[in-house]
């Protein structure tokens, strides 16, 4: 049923069935892995990554790119991993067409820029998202949050853990507005209680409660607001493949 809101973005339709999914993302596929990667990183980060054998086995076509799907075998253990594009519209577009082709778990590995002071490097497991974007609007009714999946979140902190990395979870500022991060805003998202901000996670967890399916996602502190001012530093590159590996061992533990 559609229920308008004040302003479009607001407007909220609870109709399961949309007019373009069954044609666009029929080439999807079924019976892959119950679990995928979301990764936003590189395709060298994806093919290199250790104790894995990972192989190209699709693509995500775009109107003016192709983005390649791998999947990574090691013993029994089989994982889609798909080099994500930023931003939570054609974020969206790669998440669907994992879950069409089979995945019941998502977790999303990627940068965030720390809100609060945190070295470079520190990995933040978000409990759930500030809804500052569009996309996930239009897969919940209007809130302030969302909440990523608390089972498999406790997963990857395990995980994480274990390998000696120490983890926070806490909530997480998700924007479209890359060059709207403004001082008053960031210091009313920190009151809100938000350690950092990136640009999906909110998508991507409405769009897992929609589909019913689990999200979570492991983030890494690259550049940092936390002063009041910005400073981009080593934009997290040192952590890329650590991060992949953390993801990838908490996908085999689904």
């Amino acid at each position: 049923m559609l229920n308008l809101g004040a302003v479009p973005i607001l407007d909220f339709d609870d109709d399961p069935h949309d007019l373009t999914s069954e044609q666009m993302l029929a080439d999807a596929g079924t019976g892959g892995p119950d679990v995928a990667v979301l990764a936003f990183l590189s395709e060298e980060v994806i093919e290199k990554v250790e104790g894995w054998q990972v192989n190209r086995v699709g693509t995500v076509p775009f109107v003016t790119i192709e983005y390649p799907i791998f999947e990574a075998v090691r013993g029994t253990n089989r994982v889609r991993i798909a080099p994500m594009p930023i931003g939570a519209p054609a974020a969206a577009l790669v998440a669907e067409r994992m879950i069409r082709a089979g995945a019941t778990s998502l977790i999303a590995v990627g940068s965030c820029g720390a809100l609060k002071p945190l070295a470079e490097g520190e990995f933040v497991l978000p409990n759930k998202a500030l809804r500052d974007e569009g996309t996930s609007y239009h897969y919940l009714p209007a809130g302030h949050w969302v909440q990523t999946d608390p089972e498999l979140t406790t997963t990857c902190v395990q995980v994480a853990r274990s390998a000696g990395f120490s983890t926070l979870v806490a909530p997480v500022w998700t924007t479209d507005g890359f060059f709207r991060e403004t001082r008053d805003l960031a210091e009313q998202r920190r009151q809100l209680g938000c350690i950092a901000v990136e640009m999906e996670c909110a998508a991507l967890a409405a769009i897992a409660q929609f589909h019913s399916v689990r999200f979570a996602q492991f983030l890494f502190t690259a550049d940092t607001l936390a002063e009041n001012d910005y400073d981009v530093r080593g934009f997290g590159v040192d952590s890329h493949h650590t991060a992949l590996s953390l993801a990838l061992e908490a996908a085999a533990s689904c």
